[in-house]
Formats: C-alpha cells, structure tokens, sequence
C-alpha cells in the first residue's frame, strides 16, 4: 500500500500560542526559554547539556520501578510482554547515555483521548528515530500523567461564549 501525508506549518492550524509558533519558527522570544532548536542539532545540544549523577538516575529507577511493580503480578500474555519491555527501559535508564523523551499530558476538556494517544505514539516514534540518529545513546519514551491538580472542581465545567 502506498500512502500520502500532507502537513501543515503549525503556525496554520490556529491552535498553537505564538509562543510555541515562535519557538518551531525560530522567531520572537522563545528562544529566551528554551536555547535548544526543534530539530536533530538541538536534540544533540541539549543531551551534551545534560549531566546527571548516579544517585539522580537511582532515585528514578527506583521510583519506576516501585510504580510500575503491579504490571509483573499480571498473568495475561500481553501484559507480560509489556512488564518486560517496561523492566528493560527502566534499566536502560541507569546508563549515562540513555536519555529520557517525555511528555506530559493534563485531563482537560477539549482534546479528547486521541490527543494524548498521539503524544504517546509519537514520543515512542522519537525515541527510536533518535537511537537511530545518534549511535551509541539510548532514549527511553516516557509518558506521565499530570493529573494530580485536575479535580472535578476544574474540569466539572466548561465556560463558552459567558456561559457555563
């Protein structure tokens, strides 16, 4: 099968603030905030950059490991797969050269599950774009939920047009 994409600037989708329109753009201000380019030079700056102790990448380990123990004590097959591909990039991760792509996503109303399904996909996709990219590094995708400010008291409503 052959397939076509097409994309457009993300500056043409009228969703992103000029901020992040700057940033992609290279234009404005944000490079104020954040130094590296949106691109393979920038990604490659930003690891020579980053220089974490033995003890930081203990404390996550362990901290991952403590959160995702639950998976192990499934029987299913496919979560079995799962605990394993878990355990062995949360082991990758004591290496000094792994590196961690995350994102993050916030329960709100209007971006739906496909939203962060995408981010999720995407960010595996970097990671295996970048181990290709950049020999001898490892990059484990991880993904985290920030949820722990949403309460129904946030997202229980909507206010469109002045009305609730």
């Amino acid at each position: 099968m052959k397939y076509t994409a097409t994309s457009i600037p993300y500056s043409a989708t009228g969703v992103f603030s000029t901020l992040v329109n700057d940033y992609i753009s290279g234009n404005g201000t944000a490079r104020d905030y954040v130094p590296y380019t949106p691109n393979l030079e920038g990604i490659k700056k930003a690891i020579q950059g980053r220089n974490f102790s033995a003890i930081q990448r203990q404390t996550l380990v362990s901290v991952l490991e403590n959160q995702y123990q639950i998976l192990g004590t499934i029987k299913e097959e496919k979560n079995k797969a799962a605990f394993e591909k878990v355990q062995e990039n949360i082991v990758l991760l004591k290496n000094d050269n792994c590196f961690a792509v995350t994102t993050a996503h916030q329960p709100n109303l209007f971006t739906g599950p496909l939203y962060f399904i995408y981010k999720i996909a995407h960010t595996i996709a970097l990671s295996r774009s970048l181990e290709k990219q950049i020999p001898g590094a490892n990059f484990v995708p991880v993904y985290y939920m920030g949820s722990e400010d949403a309460d129904l008291d946030e997202l229980g409503f909507v206010n469109i047009g002045g009305q609730n």
